[in-house]
Order: structure tokens, then C-alpha cells, then sequence
């Protein structure tokens, strides 16, 4: 039963965060996506092209799992943030850090047989861990994300003698609209003030964020500035006509200048960026409605000058002359290599392929910034495909591991809103969703070029995510991003008292708090510094609480909010507990689910599913291969480590899938339909 042991002399994990087979499998049968379509046909995959999230099924976890063959119990990944028993119950660690897991990577299992791996913007990978690999980042969703040297910013000139205005963006460092600032890898979370009465609610304290992780995944962001427009004056080379504006850099710390100009000589078309009114050409410039090419500057940080890369894109400006508004790119460090093993790949990255452009971030849900997003997010997919044909081309390899966020972030900012009953403009936001699993097509096309008859490649998501019931509200529990107070205040668990004006807990009477997606903790003696509960009432105090979640019945539609609660014990069959898991898992009926967070991987709703990816093809797979066998994640690295004759990681739980090995005899399989009864909208759970 050894099928195809050895057969692989490497493998590529291509990793797309959020994708859903239900979706891709629709997509097929319409003769889209031509690329998935070619994986299917070559390859093997499960019937629905589905494969079984661990849960909670979000990001870390499921990465982590990917990884590692383990399951959340024994890897130590339980969340978005992560929580270690002992610590203050409001006190998270960041879920993206190596330093959490505890099980072996794969890559680390490769290292211990003197094979050489490459891993791209896989989470929970960084900081490295086997100093004989490349890694490129790992610490957020995007590459080198938080490496940023300044933000994304929103130029809007008008004519007028004014002093310029810069508004900065506000700092969300929960990870609720998919992004992480800066260096922080621990957080103390500070209940919000915010009712939530646009949305139905009015309990305040929903979560220890700004804002509740799905809401503030609609909320605009970037640095804002207003600058006056006025006749050029004092310049070397500015044309007839031209009219000026200066444009602050560098977190506000230096000043650029700005030229409006009509390339007929009547109607004013471009906008020019210059180091200074006496320079001899711009650094910059692009039309109406296109991006500039590439604009090399150089940025003083902390007394040192740093070369950068930026672009903009002109988005408004009044053929007059008198107003414009156009975006300005996250600004990428070309020099420091922060997020690189060895440093020096960055550099050479930036120098042999070029600069990457982030995703915007700085507005959504209106066709112009929706526009500049998809623009954006296409062009950073095509700067990785050939940054990893590069690194893949001059590099020895046996492994690669890569990661892709789009389709998850896209899935939060714009799956609700492509129902009908959801939004009138819903067609527009069903093609944005489109939009980007073609990108993400393009990106699976352009690494299957890489298929020689040697490599196989396994294509996988951590899960998808379905859009929010238009008939429900999200219930004040199962928010990702924090502590949340709603449905445990109503039920007398969770206590608020003021201080000075700010609302926090009150831990002297608060028995116990539901904490992240899917956690509730009792706040015990002896365990948690702040514990008011006798260790004798725990049992007592945990069937209580399961009671009443099951009793509670969402107060707008009168139905059962909670699918099921587990205890400590109970929760150890589905691969969680330990130092990292609550007192009590739970999971949202379908209805209710936020997206992802906190629902099953077999949960359907409104024609999207939790459902996570998994095809398999090239050396050692067969060939157009249905299996019956339900795929897990914890399956990936066992598999991927039989097909290459590798070392299995110290701590793997899952099995091989021995049904889509070209040496095995055929079971209860056939030939692969990818456009086989796709789901439909309205599905069940």
C-alpha cells in the first residue's frame, strides 16, 4: 500500500486563504477560471473539491495545521489572536508568530533530512526558524505588510490660499479588516464604547476592539490630506499653465512637490510628482484614471536615508485645473529587508524583479475604490508569481510553501453585499468577488507552467466563508477580534462597570467571558489573576453556562443561536484544548456565522460554503481522479512527505491520502466533473 512513495522529487503547496470550492465549482460549470478547470482534470481532488477545516476555521489555525499535520490542540495555534491559561483573560498574543507553535513544520522536518525548502508569505512561519531556507515574511496576511515605511495616503487638492491638512489613519491593530501594524505581537484589548444602533444593537462593549471585527471590515482607511491648489510659481521647468500643490511624505516629516498640466495646453490631464520646484524632472506622473509607473524617492528615517517605492493613481481632477483627488501607495522599503531570510532577498526581489505593490486599503464599496483595490491586489498577485519563479529558477528546492489572502479579504469586505436581499448594486459585487478568483486563476495558471513531470502541486485553502443572512444580525458572541460582553452580559456572566468614563469589566464580579471566535473562560481561583470562581464549582459553572447558551434565542428572529457547546473534555474530539483552548468551544448555528470564524466546514448558506480547497496533481497523483474519502487539512503534510520520501514533522495527526496516489489500485473513485452539481444559492447547511 506504498503507492507512489518517493515519487516527487519536490512539491508546491499553493495556498489561497478563503477559497471556496463551492464557488470554483460554479465557476467551472460556466466555463471560467481555465486554469482550476486544467488542475482538476490533471489531478485528483474530492468530489466537492472540499476539504475539512479544523477548527476554529480561521487563518493561523488551519495555516498552522497545513504546516504541521497537527491539530490546534497540539500545535498551540487556537485563533486569530491566541490565549495562554494563566495570562489575564484580556491579554492576546498576536496568531501569526513562529514562536507560538509548538508542533514541527514540515520545513523544519525537511531541514533534519538536508533538504532545502522555500517559504512565501506563509503564516505563522516567521520569524524563521531553519536559518538554511528561504523564507519571504510570514508575519501577516500580505507580503512584507508590516514593513510598510509609510502608508497609503488620499491627495485631494483644491484651489484656495489654506494650510495644508493631513489627517492620519487610525491604527487597528485587531486584525478585523484582515491587516496588522508594526511590531506588536501582544495585545491588552480595551472594551469599546460603540452601540452598534445602525446595525440593531444596542448592548454596549460588544468586543474589547474599536469596532466589531465584521462591521469594521467596511470602514475606510488611510491617511487623508488636503492640499491648496495654486499657480505654479518659482519653478525651473513647469509648463505654461501649470498649476502647483505640495504634497507631504514620509509620515508628514518632508514636503514634495505636485503639478497639474494639460497635455493639450487646454484641459489638465496629469498630475506630476517632483523632489522639489528646481528639480529637472518629475520622480512621478500619471493621467486621469491610470497609474503612474514606479516612483523611486528617497525617505529620512531615523537619520538615515532610505531608498523607497511608490505609485499613484489619478482618480479625479477637474479639467480646469482647480481640484484633483488621487490615491498614493503604501511607500516599500527597498533597502531594509525586514521580512526577508536571508535579509538580502528582499533587496535582491525588489532589484531583479521590481518593486511590490501592497493591496489598497483605503476605501471600499464604491466603484472607484473597489477599482483601485482589484487594480492593486493584481498587480501584487503578478509581482509574486515572478518573484517565485525567481527565487524557484536560482534557487535549490525540494519544498515550497506559499500563501495567498485576496479571495478571504475580499470574502469580508464584499460577500455580503452579493445578495440580492442584501444589496440593490449586488450583480456589481458578485463580479468583484469574480474578479478575484480570476486573479487568483492567473496565479495557479502561471505556477502550473512549473509542472515537469517531477513536482507535484497541491492546491488548498484553510477554509471560505459564506455571506451573512440578511434576515439575522451577527449575535453579540463569536466576534474574533476580542472579549465579547453581549450575550454573556444578558446571561449575568460578564459584569461592565465605569471608570472615570470608560467602560471596562468589572473582573471582581465576572464569572466568565467568551473570548475570540469561539471560546468562553471562566475567570477561575488560582488560575486566572483575576478569578473569582471556586475551582470546586467549575463543572457546575461550565454545564450552567452550556445550558443557557443553548436556552438563548436571538432576540430579533427568536431562533437557537448556538449549534453546539463542548467542555474541556469534549472539546479534545475535535482537535482542541490544552493551554491555548477555553474553558468551553462552541459553534454558531449558520445563520449566525461571522463569515468564517465560527462556523463547521461542511456549514452552506446563501450559496457560499465554510468548505476549504484541496486538489492535488503532478508527480505521483493520479490523474482525473475523483476520491470518496472526506480530506482534512491535517492530511496535506503526511501526503505531501510519502510522495517526496521525507521525514514526517514530529507531531503530525493526520493520514496519507493513499486514494489520489498513482501506485494505489482504483477504490471508490472515477473520473473528475469539476462543473459536477454545483451549489446552488439558498443551499442549507
Amino acid at each position: 500500500m506504498a503507492g507512489s512513495k518517493g515519487a516527487a522529487k519536490k512539491v508546491m503547496l499553493l495556498g489561497l486563504d478563503g477559497a471556496d470550492p463551492s464557488v470554483i465549482r460554479r465557476y467551472v460549470a460556466e466555463g471560467k477560471l481555465p486554469n482550476f478547470r486544467r488542475a482538476i482534470e490533471a489531478g485528483a481532488a474530492s468530489g466537492d473539491l472540499g476539504m475539512q477545516s479544523v477548527l476554529p476555521a480561521i487563518t493561523p489555525p488551519n495555516w498552522a495545521s497545513i504546516a504541521t499535520g497537527a491539530y490546534p490542540a497540539t500545535h498551540g495555534i487556537t485563533c486569530f489572536w491566541n490565549h495562554t491559561l494563566g495570562n489575564e483573560l484580556d491579554v492576546l498574543d498576536y496568531g501569526f508568530d513562529s514562536g507560538l507553535l509548538k508542533a514541527e513544520t514540515i520545513w523544519e522536518a525537511y531541514a533534519r533530512a538536508g533538504k532545502k525548502s522555500i517559504i512565501f508569505n506563509y503564516p505563522t512561519s516567521w520569524p524563521p526558524q531553519v536559518q538554511d531556507a528561504i523564507y519571504v515574511d510570514g508575519t501577516s496576511i500580505y507580503t512584507n505588510l508590516r514593513g510598510y515605511i509609510d502608508y497609503e495616503k488620499l491627495y485631494e487638492g483644491k484651489t484656495g490660499d489654506f494650510e495644508l491638512v493631513e489627517i492620519p489613519h487610525v491604527v487597528d491593530n485587531t486584525g478585523a479588516n484582515c491587516r496588522f501594524e508594526g511590531e506588536e505581537t501582544t495585545q491588552k484589548a480595551e472594551l469599546s464604547k460603540e452601540t452598534y444602533e445602525g446595525y440593531g444593537y444596542t448592548q454596549p462593549g460588544l468586543v474589547t476592539t474599536t469596532q466589531d471585527g465584521e462591521l469594521s471590515a467596511d470602514t475606510p482607511t488611510a491617511d487623508q490630506i488636503l492640499t491648496p491648489v495654486q499657480p505654479a510659481a518659482g519653478w525651473s521647468t513647469a509648463p505654461a499653465g501649470a498649476r502647483e500643490f505640495p504634497v507631504p511624505v514620509n509620515n508628514g516629516q518632508a514636503r514634495r512637490w505636485g503639478l497639474l498640466t494639460a497635455d493639450d495646453g487646454v484641459t489638465y490631464n496629469r498630475i506630476s510628482i517632483y523632489a522639489s520646484k528646481t528639480a529637472e524632472a518629475p520622480l512621478g506622473e500619471a493621467v486621469l484614471g491610470e497609474w503612474s509607473s514606479w516612483i523611486y524617492d528617497s525617505y529620512t528615517i531615523d537619520g538615515t536615508s532610505i531608498p523607497v517605492a511608490y505609485k499613484i493613481r489619478v482618480l479625479e481632477l477637474d479639467p480646469a485645473g482647480g481640484s484633483f483627488k488621487f490615491y498614493s501607495s503604501y511607500v516599500l522599503d527597498l533597502k531594509t529587508g525586514k521580512y526577508f531570510h536571508p535579509q538580502s532577498i528582499g533587496e535582491e526581489l525588489y532589484s531583479k524583479v521590481g518593486p511590490m505593490l501592497q493591496p489598497s486599503n483605503y476605501s471600499r464599496l464604491n466603484p472607484q475604490a473597489d477599482q483601485v483595490l482589484l487594480e492593486s491586489i493584481g498587480e501584487m498577485y503578478g509581482w509574486h508569481v515572478d518573484a517565485i519563479n525567481y527565487l524557484l529558477d536560482g534557487n535549490e528546492w525540494d519544498l515550497f510553501y506559499t500563501h495567498m489572502h485576496g479571495i478571504d479579504m475580499f470574502n469580508h469586505f464584499y460577500l455580503d453585499h452579493t445578495l440580492p436581499a442584501a444589496s440593490p448594486d449586488y450583480k456589481r459585487y458578485e463580479e468583484i468577488i469574480y474578479k478575484i478568483y480570476e486573479i487568483s486563476d492567473r496565479f495557479i495558471g502561471a505556477l502550473l507552467d512549473r509542472l515537469d513531470g517531477e513536482t507535484a502541486v497541491f492546491i488548498v485553502s484553510d477554509h471560505a466563508g459564506v455571506a451573512k443572512n440578511p434576515e439575522t444580525d451577527h449575535p453579540l458572541i463569536g466576534d474574533m477580534w476580542g472579549i465579547n460582553v453581549g450575550i454573556m452580559g444578558e446571561l449575568g456572566y460578564t459584569r461592565l462597570k465605569d471608570n472615570a468614563g470608560s467602560v471596562e469589566i468589572d473582573w471582581s464580579n465576572t464569572v466568565a467571558v467568551a473570548q475570540r471566535a469561539t471560546f468562553i473562560y471562566l475567570n477561575l481561583k488560582g488560575r486566572d489573576p483575576q478569578g473569582i470562581v471556586d475551582p470546586a464549582d467549575y463543572d457546575r459553572t461550565v454545564q450552567k453556562i452550556i445550558d443557557d447558551l443553548y436556552s438563548y434565542r436571538d432576540p430579533k428572529t427568536g431562533r437557537r443561536v448556538i449549534s453546539f457547546a463542548l467542555n474541556r473534555n469534549d472539546m479534545e474530539l475535535v482537535g482542541l484544548g490544552g493551554e491555548n483552548s477555553g474553558d468551553i468551544f462552541y459553534i454558531l448555528e449558520p445563520d449566525f456565522t461571522r463569515c468564517h470564524g465560527n462556523g463547521l466546514s461542511n456549514h452552506t448558506l446563501q450559496g457560499y460554503s465554510m468548505q476549504a480547497l484541496f486538489i492535488a496533481l503532478g508527480a505521483g497523483v493520479k490523474s482525473g481522479e475523483i476520491i470518496g474519502r472526506k480530506v482534512k487539512v491535517v492530511d496535506i503534510v503526511p501526503t505531501i512527505c510519502h510522495l517526496t520520501g521525507s521525514p514526517v514533522p514530529k507531531d503530525a495527526e493526520g493520514g496519507i491520502l493513499y486514494q489520489i496516489l498513482s501506485g494505489v489500485a482504483d477504490g471508490a473513485s472515477g473520473a473528475a466533473d469539476p462543473a459536477a452539481e454545483p451549489v446552488t444559492a439558498g443551499a442549507g447547511s
